[in-house]
Parts: structure tokens; sequence; C-alpha cells
């Protein structure tokens, strides 16, 4: 195994994929520490690094999965109050 891996070697690992992965990384390491534009993220290959990654990026991801099942929530539920507000005028004007 070689002394780094790229992201999308990662990606395979934890069974995602390297643009997923590149946000992580960005969300995780700071903005200096960023390789810059058209340069290339290269990840530690130790079986120690990548275990504490991949326990980083699977906690990382279970934060995107809640919220963005938080957000379609509450899409669902203003979608929801917006048809219950048209049904209730509509009621209005028929009782008149």
């Amino acid at each position: 195994m070689s002394s780094t891996i790229t992201p999308t070697e990662f990606a395979a690992t934890v069974g995602s994929d390297g643009k997923t992965v590149r946000k992580f990384l960005r969300s995780v390491t700071p903005r200096e520490e960023q390789p810059g534009k058209g340069a290339r993220w290269a990840l530690p290959a130790t079986k120690r690094d990548l275990a504490s990654l991949t326990k980083k990026y699977n906690e990382w991801s279970a934060k995107q999965e809640a919220d963005r099942a938080t957000r379609a929530q509450a899409k669902a539920d203003e979608a929801n109050q917006k048809v219950e507000e048209v049904v209730e005028e509509e009621d209005e004007e028929l009782d008149a």
C-alpha cells in the first residue's frame, strides 16, 4: 500500500464518491491546510489514519443525512400548511 491515497480511493472504502469525500475533507480541514485550486488531496494511508478518517467521515455523513431529513420535513410541513390554508379559504368561500 502506498503512503497516501486519493479521495476517490478513500471513497471506495467508505462506499461513497470522490465529490462527497472532497466536500467532507473541506469541512474538516482548516482552509490554510487545504490544497489550492488545481492541487490534489493526498490522504495518509496508514491503518490508524484511515480508521480515524473513516470514523470522522461516518459521523459527518450521518449529520448530513439528518440535516437533509430535517430540511425535507420542514419543506413538507410548509407545503401541508399552505394546502390547509387553501382548503380553509375554499371552505369559507363555499360557506358564504
